[in-house]
């Protein structure tokens, strides 16, 4: 009995520890880390099957046996069509010259419906990403058919946003994917639309520039001719002041000489009538005082003396030192 017991007990402490083996193995492949970058889908690869369960929370996971994970991005990607990739856009704008479009544009996929992405498009993994990429090149180079070749050169930013929210309305109700910007890149046209474009803008550039010449020129005529206003002023109310000043000497002048004249009046009146001289006679009384330094306007300190011959034509006259 003893002989017996022995190999049993042999056989079954082996498979014991076979099979202790075998879960420490199946517990080791159970466990694995979602990355903070990261979202997934748990896959058995034993039953073919994805879970609907979205596990977006990063750490260690217990996904259990014949269990894998389909992870998918959480933060930002991009897509580019460009030179390098060779896949630059070709297509017209609105007014049929040909357009060659380069753009990138960036998308986020949406965590919840990641179950949706999966079974709708993923027959291998990352086919979304081609499907993603045909997708926003065709629905690009439709969108710039809308657009003229003038407004690609003066109006790129607005068409990049028109395209972009086109793309994520698109995107976020078939391809459970939000566009959250995009950059065009290049926007090769024509080369003659581009120098006439170009000789049109230096054009209005000048038109420009002389117009502001023109209002800074009008606003320094305006300035002059305020200044010369001013100045015509300042002329005319000198030339008033010189008329009053001129005007008051002339009034200062013709009342002295009324005076005087008034003066002589009373003076040769007063001889007319005391010596009873008149005409001729008073005449040349008159002009002999005058000779004499008489008259009104005689100098009564001067003690000079002068002889006059009476009868004697008044223009010869023989004055004594």
């Amino acid at each position: 009995l003893y002989r017996i017991e022995c190999p049993i007990m042999a056989a079954l402490e082996t498979l014991g520890g076979f099979i202790v083996a075998i879960v420490a193995f199946l517990c080791f492949f159970s466990i694995t880390s979602v990355q903070p970058t990261e979202v997934a889908l748990s896959y058995n690869w034993l039953l073919s099957h994805v879970s609907n369960e979205v596990i977006a929370t990063p750490g260690l996971k217990f996904i259990g046996p014949f269990n894998t994970l389909i992870r998918y991005p959480k933060t930002i990607q991009t897509l580019e069509y460009d030179e390098a990739a060779r896949d630059l856009l070709d297509g017209r704008t609105a007014d049929g010259l040909p357009l060659i479009l380069g753009l990138s544009f960036q998308y986020r996929l949406i965590t919840d419906r990641l179950p949706d992405l999966y079974f709708t498009y993923e027959n291998n993994y990352g086919d979304y990403e081609r499907i993603y990429k045909l997708t926003g090149m065709h629905m690009i180079t439709e969108l710039a058919t809308k657009f003229t070749a003038y407004q690609f050169f003066n109006e790129k930013q607005k068409i990049a946003e028109v395209m972009r929210d086109s793309l994520n309305q698109y995107f976020s109700k078939h391809l459970f994917a939000t566009v959250e910007s995009l950059q065009i890149t290049e926007d090769d046209l024509p080369d003659a639309f581009t120098r006439t474009i170009l000789t049109a803008a230096t054009s209005k550039q000048n038109i420009t520039r002389m117009s502001k010449t023109l209002e800074a020129k009008k606003v320094e005529f305006q300035t002059a001719r305020q200044i010369a206003e001013a100045q015509a002023n300042v002329t005319i109310q000198k030339a008033i002041g010189e008329q009053h000043r001129i005007m008051q000497n002339g009034k200062a002048d013709a009342a002295i000489i009324e005076a005087y004249v008034e003066a002589e009046l009373t003076a040769y009146g007063k001889i007319h009538k005391d010596l009873g001289l008149s005409g001729e006679e008073l005449v040349n009384y008159i002009w002999y005082d005058t000779l004499g330094g008489g008259s009104v306007s005689a100098d009564a300190s001067s003690d000079k003396d002068f002889e006059m011959l009476v009868g004697v034509n008044p223009s010869a006259y023989i004055s004594q030192n």
